[in-house]
Order: structure tokens, then C-alpha cells, then sequence
């Protein structure tokens, strides 16, 4: 039987409210122009927060999004794959960091290109 993980919050952790981004930056995965590599890192924080990131074309049309609830980890790198890529951008990428019963204490976006393969 799998256990609940318990998290402990460091003695140094930020309440809700005070909770930031610290970090964000993409980079393309080498061998696929429709996959891009997102870094992130939040402030420590006394309460798990929600993690939500979208992914925009040109046109402002989502091609990828992921929500991570709860997260226990400060920093972290996740792949998202572009839905229906047309070309190599501008992309614009946003992520917030967001509790349910304040809503969103902090967001950040970027824009980025994807490299396209030579054929």
C-alpha cells in the first residue's frame, strides 16, 4: 500500500502570498523541434503550491499546457510537446504559481523560438 508522502516545509519557507518565481527559461530538445524543455524554480514555501504552465503560438492559440498540483519540489525540468507546430515561433510561455484559496500569488512568461530541422 502506497503511503501519503508527508511534506515537511523548510524552517526558511515563504507563506502563500509571499511565494515567487526565481527562475524560468526553455531550451529545445536537439532532436525534435516540437519538444521544448522548461526549467523553473519557485522560492521555498511552507504550503504546496499549484504549478500552471501555458504554452502559446504566435496567434496567442495554446499548443501546450501542464498543471502540477501540489508540488513538493523547488526547482525542476519538465518536457512539453508543441501541439500542431507550424514554424519555429515566437512562443510565449506562462507559468504562475497559484493556491486555490488566494488564487495566483505570482506569474512570469517568456518568449522563445524552436529551431527547425534542416531536411
Amino acid at each position: 500500500m502506497l503511503r501519503p508522502h508527508s511534506y515537511q516545509p523548510p524552517e526558511d519557507g515563504l507563506p502563500p502570498n509571499e511565494v515567487r518565481f526565481i527562475e524560468l527559461h526553455t531550451e529545445p530538445w536537439p532532436d525534435d523541434a516540437s519538444r521544448i524543455r522548461v526549467h523553473l524554480e519557485v522560492t521555498t514555501f511552507l504550503e504546496r503550491p499549484n504549478l500552471e504552465v501555458l504554452i502559446t503560438d504566435a496567434s496567442s492559440q495554446e499548443v501546450s499546457s501542464i498543471n502540477i498540483i501540489e508540488s513538493i519540489d523547488t526547482r525542476m525540468a519538465f518536457t512539453m510537446h508543441l501541439r500542431g507546430k507550424e514554424g519555429n515561433g515566437p512562443y510565449t510561455l506562462k507559468a504562475a504559481v497559484v493556491y486555490p484559496d488566494i488564487g495566483t500569488v505570482d506569474q512570469k512568461s517568456i518568449t522563445f523560438e524552436t529551431e527547425q530541422k534542416n531536411e
